[in-house]
């Protein structure tokens, strides 16, 4: 399910934020959950072999006009949309109906309040669709090299970005479905035309920024992998503001 929330205010025209503000957009979803739920999410998640899954999606921030960026702040013009997928209805319970029914919200020193949930359900009806990126698609391996931890991430001219993304969504598709068996098959992503770059840190004082892909693909593969994609997100950090995908329709 993709949930769009409309975020406003009847006291200011923008929001004013640091330039690494993906954090405080994920602390105020989590606040949208009951506290337990949250918590639960936040701390453990769903375990795939030792690697803690979110299974929500986030994009980034979107404006009503352009944001001005300043040397260490973002101003929105609001209204700002943000997007989150989930094949969980627990989630799209929690995030849709926690945004109607808060007051106000709180994105760090700005209270805003939601005057719109838009919900959509996309279902991949055949083995190939075309998506657009709602947030970077990243995904990376991390080694070791003179005792310090080194991150490459993959570009989507390396045979690691397709196979780091294939084995990504297999594993999200087991956590979804125990009992069924998706093994094996084929998964091709394309870029179309231009993808562009896009390098961002999580929040202020992180330990590194985080690298990613923005733009349209054709994924191709099983119609249950391609609608894992649709609600899960495609690569890593996809509960971080990374992958968060939708379909185009032509």
């Amino acid at each position: 399910m993709h949930i769009t929330l409309w975020l406003t205010s009847s006291e200011r025209s923008s929001i004013r934020l640091p330039s690494a503000n993906l954090h405080l957009f994920q602390s105020m979803l989590y606040s949208l959950l009951p506290p337990g739920q949250a918590g639960s999410l936040h701390d453990e998640g769903f375990n795939s072999d030792g690697r803690r899954m979110k299974l929500f999606a986030m994009s980034w921030p979107s404006s009503s006009s352009r944001p001005q960026f300043g040397e260490s702040t973002v101003v929105f013009p609001l209204p700002v949309t943000l997007t989150v997928t989930t094949p969980l209805n627990e989630l799209t319970a929690g995030f849709s109906g926690g945004a109607l029914s808060a007051g106000t919200l709180r994105i760090g020193n700005n209270t805003v309040t939601c005057s719109r949930v838009e919900t959509q359900q996309q279902t991949a009806k055949t083995d190939s669709i075309i998506i657009d990126t709602l947030s970077p698609i990243t995904c990376y391996e991390t080694s070791e090299h003179d005792g310090r931890n080194y991150t490459r991430y993959f570009t989507p001219e390396d045979e690691q970005f397709q196979s780091s993304i294939h084995s990504n969504l297999l594993r999200k598709f087991n956590l979804l479905h125990p009992d069924e068996n998706i093994t094996g098959g084929n998964f091709k992503i394309t870029p179309l035309g231009k993808v562009r770059e896009r390098v961002s840190m999580f929040e202020k004082g992180g330990k590194f920024p985080v690298k990613g892909w923005w733009g349209r693909f054709k994924i191709e593969g099983r119609k249950e992998l391609l609608q894992t994609a649709l609600d899960c997100g495609l690569g890593s950090k996809n509960s971080s503001g990374w992958g968060c995908i939708t379909e185009r329709r032509t």
